[in-house]
């Protein structure tokens, strides 16, 4: 047992690694709040409307998502879409930002596109020497280039380990980020979901945390600095497709906002989205200049409060 979880936390992807493939990786998180769901920080200058400004939100800033490339080196273009709402943050700067709806009637939508080279002998980062985004502190940005990635050249001569965005979604119907319900301008996890989730509880100012499945805790997980279990379980939740490195760099993200307690309610519940509601939340597309094939993985995880009253968010399953 041991041995197999040290093998696991080493590196997540098994797959064997094709010399013609460049491969995608993207980690984002989702927070609820309100009428909206946010991946966002500060607005985008420019043009782009900001549904909500950062004072305004219930929830603090939620970092994601984050992509990364692997495999053969490559030159080409990365595009971004976001089919129902807007971009409040971009890092590096896009090198086109456009407005995709079909009519102004509709729904926002745009896409975002780099023009792009990935190369895992590149030049140091010039982006590190500046801190860069303004509203991410500079160490959580180190985590966040752990990973073994390629160092990507961008159009304006800057260069990084990965491509950032956040955007907030507007939801088209109650159930566009399924398992999350909305309604009502609130958000709660479907009583009809079975799978995992790590439910936080906040008690005499400090926070614990718990794997439940089905309505009942398996058990305790700890959430010290120095403890593997909560990127164990990210790990798992992310069934091998995802590099340690990067789900360390999530966990990094949100484990202080996490053990801070500064989320609304009673508890606080983190869960895996299925791919299809990643699909519809927002799509990447790499199209290299080089004849590569391209393949992509996607883990987001999602954090809804609750209250007490809805101790058990997660239903027992009944024979």
């Amino acid at each position: 047992m041991l041995e197999l979880l040290f093998a696991a936390l080493i590196d997540t992807s098994v797959a064997v690694i094709d010399p013609g493939t460049v491969y995608v990786h993207e980690w984002g998180a989702v927070t609820f709040t309100q009428e909206q769901v946010f991946f966002g920080t500060a607005p985008l200058e420019g043009d782009i409307p900001a549904p909500l400004l950062p004072d305004d939100w219930d929830e603090p800033v939620a970092r994601a998502p984050v992509v990364y490339f692997y495999g053969a080196p490559f030159s080409g273009v990365f595009r971004v879409g976001v089919a129902s709402g807007a971009f409040v943050e971009t890092a590096p700067e896009p090198t086109s930002l456009s407005d995709t709806r079909p009519m102004p009637m509709l729904p926002e939508s745009y896409t975002a596109q780099w023009s792009l080279s990935g190369d895992l002998e590149g030049p140091a980062s010039a982006l590190r020497e500046t801190g860069y985004i303004e509203c991410i502190p500079a160490d959580l940005m180190e985590s966040w280039r752990t990973p073994p990635s390629h160092v990507l050249q961008f159009s304006d001569g800057t260069s990084e380990k990965f491509v950032y965005y956040e955007c907030a979604l507007t939801p088209l119907e109650s159930s566009s980020f399924s398992p999350v319900i909305l309604n009502g301008g609130n958000a709660r996890l479907d009583h009809a979901y079975q799978g995992q989730a790590v439910r936080f509880v906040r008690s005499g100012g400090t926070v614990s945390a718990e794997l439940i499945e089905a309505g009942g805790a398996l058990h305790r997980i700890s959430m010290e600095a120095d403890s593997p279990e909560m990127v164990e379980t990210l790990c798992g939740w992310a069934g091998g497709g995802m590099k340690t490195a990067e789900l360390q760099a999530m966990w990094d993200t949100w484990s202080g906002w996490v053990s801070g307690s500064s989320w609304e309610g009673d508890e606080l519940l983190m869960f895996p989205f299925p791919s299809t509601t990643v699909e519809g939340m927002t799509s990447i597309r790499l199209v290299p200049d080089q004849m590569l094939d391209v393949e992509y993985t996607r883990f987001f995880i999602g954090f809804v409060s609750a209250e007490h009253s809805s101790r058990a968010p997660i239903p027992e399953v009944t024979s």
